[in-house]
């Protein structure tokens, strides 16, 4: 199959800024095989072609979303105020055991992804939250993104340090009963965790577009003997780390805390600081981490949303591309960011920056952004020879925009445009690997209204069964969070208002858990 898409407004993204004010795109089956003003000869060579006229369309590269967790699909907007350590007690509550079927993970996946393609996403690396360490969870996930078209970058979630050990304080503070609870709860062996990867590799690796990396959830929550196998898999098969470092000053504090150094020197210690890793947030860093960071060429993702509704902090992005550090785009989860809208990171990273400094040449631009949400994107997941820009041999991963959107009238430049004054409805057409997943607002590859009614369905049940059952295990183990969180940031900690004896809810949540 072969599709000209015929006189558009053509933003390449390549290292130049070609832009063609009036072009053609020239795709041969997954490949962008042309670009250039006039392309009806080169055209006219395949019999098997599909016109796309686009005369009143802004053409661009899709976008990477380098960080999502679509895994809290179902919780956009159920929080607030909350820090992180204390969000992901109520979001992944220790003595919780979910009961949501294969299916219902499958459609919560769909979602994201549904919403993700009509923000004009085309690549999005998940970094999929596996409490249960089972195969169904990302199984489901890339099968949803397999039947949306979506390239997907998934991770295998990798973690073996027990609650108390991967936050600072807990084993002094908590009631030794609570204690004994917590490291109670089942946790996978380093050699079967590695095995799961290996096997979720073998099930979707280079398969319908989908490729499985190496996701350890944080340094404070993995071993260094995991993490060394990690970084020993990472070079011999070439493939990225996709892990959470320097989110909060909670994590800044754990570094000190449990190993006496930066967890960017403790990651460079256990080999993964290299080209091929990828920290999520990097906000709490000094400048030695930084220059570890650029010399080593690690990426991180910027998540700019989250970080506000977190009220994590602010990573310091030219700082970090100043000294070598690629820095790429993305939501992260939608029980954090509360969206999938790439529109809305990117609006949010472009504006972001220009407060802290009155030196506006500090300032991150929309055009940096556009980068970050790109070519830095791919590069975060070695994949910047295959996405990221419209240039001849690359991937077909192509959107069209609306150019007469109110936001883009008139169209003085359409990339300050998406991020200052146009919507995410303003993406009318998504091609991902030569395919068209979405034509004038409607996937062609899923049935949108069946789909919308059970996603609707699954969402309900689980607000109206997982969700009460998540905020009690929360409670468990909240005072003692709040006081952690209080003394990691510098506040008055009452420890007359801790309790003394693991609460009975703990108890009984315990005794269900086996």
């Amino acid at each position: 199959m072969s599709i000209l898409i015929r006189q558009g407004h053509i933003v390449t993204n390549d290292a130049a800024g070609t832009i063609h004010e009036r072009g053609d795109v020239l795709i041969v089956g997954d490949r962008i095989a042309a670009v250039g003003a006039d392309l009806s000869r080169e055209a006219a060579a395949h019999p098997d072609l599909e016109v796309i006229e686009a005369g009143n369309r802004i053409v661009m590269p899709g976008f990477v979303d380098a960080h999502m967790h679509s895994n809290e699909g179902f919780e956009m907007g159920r929080y607030d105020n909350l820090p992180l350590e204390i969000w992901l007690s109520e979001v992944y509550p220790p003595f919780h055991r979910s009961g949501l079927s294969k299916r219902a993970k499958y459609l919560r996946a769909l979602l994201v992804g549904i919403v993700s393609i009509r923000s004009g996403v085309t690549t999005l690396q998940d970094d999929v939250i596996n409490l249960a360490f089972t195969p169904d969870m990302v199984d489901a996930t890339a099968s949803a993104y397999r039947d949306l078209g979506l390239r997907g970058w998934i991770t295998a979630s990798m973690w073996d340090e027990k609650f108390c050990d991967s936050l600072p304080y807990l084993r002094r503070s908590m009631p030794a009963d609570l204690v004994a609870a917590l490291d109670a709860l089942p946790l996978p062996g380093r050699a079967d965790q590695i095995a799961l990867f290996e096997e979720l590799r073998a099930l979707w690796h280079g398969r319908d577009n989908m490729r499985i990396i190496l996701g350890p959830c944080g340094p404070q929550r993995c071993s260094a003997a995991l993490l060394e196998e990690v970084a020993a898999l990472s070079e011999s098969l070439d493939l990225p780390i996709h892990c959470h470092v320097l989110e909060t000053k909670t994590q800044a504090v754990t570094g000190a805390e449990k190993y006496g150094r930066t967890l960017v020197q403790y990651l460079k210690d256990v080999g993964c600081m290299t080209h091929r890793l990828t920290m999520n947030h990097a906000i709490w860093l000094s400048e030695r981490d930084i220059a570890i960071m650029g010399e080593a060429g690690c990426s991180i993702t910027h998540n700019p949303l989250a970080n506000l509704k977190l009220g994590s902090g602010v990573a310091p992005v030219r700082l970090l591309k100043r000294a070598g550090v690629n820095v790429a785009l993305g939501c992260d989860g939608v029980a954090s960011a509360d969206t999938a809208d790439m529109f809305q990171a990117f609006k949010a990273a472009a504006m972001l920056h220009k407060i802290g400094t009155h030196d506006y040449r500090e300032w991150v631009s929309a055009h940096d952004v556009m980068e970050m949400a790109t070519r830095a994107g791919a590069r975060s997941s070695l994949m910047e020879k295959e996405v990221g820009a419209l240039e001849a041999g690359m991937q077909a991963d192509v959107i069209l925009l609306d150019r007469y959107e109110w936001g883009f009238i008139p169209l003085h430049d359409p990339v300050q445009q998406i991020a200052f004054s146009a919507a995410s409805e303003a993406v009318r057409t998504s091609i991902i690997a030569g395919r068209v997943v979405m034509r004038e607002r409607r996937l062609t590859l899923a049935d949108e209204d069946a789909v919308r009614a059970e996603i609707v369905e699954a969402a309900e049940a689980f607000r109206r069964d997982e969700c009460p059952a998540m905020s009690r295990h929360a409670a468990t183990v909240r005072p003692w969070l709040d006081a952690m969180h209080a003394t990691a940031t510098g506040q008055t900690v009452d420890a007359g208002h801790l309790p003394l004896r693991m609460p009975p809810a703990a108890a009984k949540a315990r005794a269900l858990a086996g």
